[in-house]
């Protein structure tokens, strides 16, 4: 294969753009870069004084209630000292609680490790206390009271904490919190009892039942992530599906506080934290900003927002709600609710039914035994082997087009001071030769609805992360084995994308192609373009595009090689 000027000036322009590529994308933010991954939990988390109100919150001064009689002579409440954390786990999930604040401080999920592969996931829900999961929040414009007395029982995989709180003028509340988890699985029950224990009546408002705390995937996990896909997730009690960037405007992400829902959540990437009730409820946006080197990581939640009550003597009442924390995985999300599965977010519109259609088949065929390397593998031919028919009569068209190519510039020559004379003879040159000029294009894009989501899904599917095949170290990044030093930064060397492209150069020399000039140097820019677009994303991704590829040059060759010499040779028709 010769290489021309233009082509030689497109391999230099390419091989320049590449090397320039990531510094420039890391100088402009368009990656989110691996940060440092939080610390493991504490044993003994310091109870709270005071909850701290959400970045959001008006700022005001904290109203008490007024306190009872000869209570401004009484000394200080003494605060319950704080307590040690108690773990409540199965294999798929483990909850670290915290007795004193009644609210769970962390959720490690087994299985599913840091980008150093050392620790288990750690979704980091003490970031702030105010917003810790499950916690039932007061207003910060009522009274605060002081934990009293708090103790843990724990029984089986249910875990009770006993809290005990008295206000400034001397009422006393008992909350009772219950966690149970399954033997297995990642749905967690809760359940929240308030019992006056005073002698008279007391009013609650401005109470929520929190469904914690979400940050985006590189802060959680220290990936580097080029489609952070961070967001607030929820279905309205009407059956509509909703979602909001967690980097959004003020005034649309807290556009949907007051909104009944059936559920709502927080999700990133690969992972999110939902939170249904018995019954629908309002739900409360929450949102606050991590300070990072360059830009403020947005930290999204949202919590149950429960309308004001008042408790008599001695009177109980009980909340009930479930809550999913763990990866987005279609059948455990579709166990917690059977609409969860919407907070994949793999595509867009149709296409995203699609594409959790393609992530369940794929599933599927490594449930008979394969690994995922060799699944996307499988799952790719079955595609291309669906739409063999469709290619093989593009490719044929494609032929057709470059057999009437010398007829067509002939016309084209005789008729150039006259186009209208000129297109109505071409229309004429094609149905005289039986030949569609958009026959090879309509098959392809026909195609191509499925290629994004099959594109999307690999993506965006938690099952490849960190799963290895062939030198591949993970399925969910780039294949780089190497680094080539240079002055300015060190090149990563990425086998599959490299394959990937030669194969769309031998696709491209191989390909029946009309004469059109424009259309050949548009072409030979392909390569260069997708060895960009592919070069750092997931090797699963690559590996899909290069069998694609092959499985292409193979129909080409045998198609080729059907076709007989009088195909080939035979003058058009006249």
């Amino acid at each position: 294969m010769k290489f021309d000027k233009a082509q030689i000036f497109v391999l230099v322009v390419g091989i320049a753009i590449l090397l320039a590529w990531d510094p420039v994308c890391k100088y402009m933010g368009w990656f989110q870069v691996p940060v440092t991954a939080p610390a493991a939990a504490p044993e003994a988390p310091a109870a709270p004084a005071a909850a701290p109100a959400a970045k959001t919150a008006p700022a005001a001064a904290v109203k008490t209630q007024p306190a009872a009689a000869g209570s401004a002579k009484k000394a200080p409440v003494a605060a319950v000292a704080p307590m040690k954390a108690v773990e409540l786990s199965n294999k798929e999930l483990k909850l670290v609680v915290d007795p004193v604040s009644g609210s769970v401080l962390d959720f490690f999920v087994p299985g599913h490790k840091q980008a150093d592969r050392k620790e288990d996931i750690r979704l980091s829900q003490n970031l702030r206390n105010a917003l810790s999961f499950t916690a039932l929040t007061p207003s910060p414009f009522e009274g605060v009271p002081v934990v009293i007395s708090a103790r843990a029982d724990k029984k089986g995989n249910a875990l009770q904490v006993v809290r005990r709180l008295q206000y400034a003028d001397g009422s006393v509340i008992r909350l009772e919190h219950q966690w149970i988890l399954g033997e297995k699985g990642r749905n967690i029950d809760c359940k929240v009892a308030v019992i006056n224990e005073s002698a008279a009546p007391r009013t609650f408002n401005g109470y929520g039942f929190t469904g914690g705390l979400l940050a985006s995937w590189s802060k959680v996990s220290g990936d580097k992530v080029r489609t952070p896909s961070h967001r607030l997730d929820y279905m309205t009690s009407k059956g509509k599906f909703k979602d909001i960037a967690a980097d959004d405007d003020e005034e649309d992400f807290t556009a949907a506080n007051g909104t009944l829902v059936k559920w709502a959540g927080v999700s990133n990437k690969y992972f999110c934290i939902l939170l249904s009730g018995n019954e629908t409820f309002p739900l409360k946006t929450k949102r606050f900003y991590l300070l990072d080197s360059k830009e403020n990581l947005p930290v999204a939640g949202c919590a149950a927002e429960i309308p004001a009550f008042v408790l008599n003597s001695k009177e109980k009442r009980e909340f009930s709600f479930k809550a999913y924390a763990g990866p987005k995985v279609i059948s455990e999300l579709e166990s917690f609710d059977p609409s969860a599965g919407r907070v994949m977010h793999l595509a867009w519109g149709p296409l995203d039914y699609l594409a959790r259609a393609l992530l369940w088949i794929l599933v599927k065929i490594h449930s008979l035994g394969l690994s995922y390397g060799w699944s996307i593998i499988v799952l790719t031919l079955i595609v291309r082997l669906l739409f063999y028919p469709a290619t093989a009569k593009a490719n044929a068209s494609m032929k057709k087009m470059q057999q009437v190519q010398p007829k067509l510039q002939a016309l084209k020559e005789q008729y150039k001071d006259n186009p209208q004379l000129m297109n109505a003879k071409m229309m004429e040159l094609y149905r005289t030769e039986g030949v569609n000029p958009f026959g090879g294009c309509l098959p392809l894009l026909l195609q191509l609805p499925v290629f994004i989501a099959l594109y999307t899904t690999l993506d965006g599917a938690v099952e490849l992360r960190q799963v290895p095949f062939w030198w591949s170290p993970d399925l969910a990044g780039p294949d780089t084995v190497c680094h080539i030093p240079l002055y300015f930064y060190d090149l990563p060397v990425n086998p599959l994308v490299i394959i990937m492209t030669v194969l769309m150069v031998i696709q491209q020399h191989i390909t029946p192609m009309g004469g059109d000039p424009m259309q050949k140097k548009m072409m030979m820019w392909m390569p260069v373009v997708m060895l960009l677009l592919f070069y750092d994303l997931p090797s699963g991704l690559t590996l899909y595009w290069s069998i694609s590829n092959l499985f292409s040059i193979i129909q080409l060759l045998i198609q080729k090689r059907g076709s007989t010499p009088a195909d080939a040779t035979e003058p058009a028709k006249q």
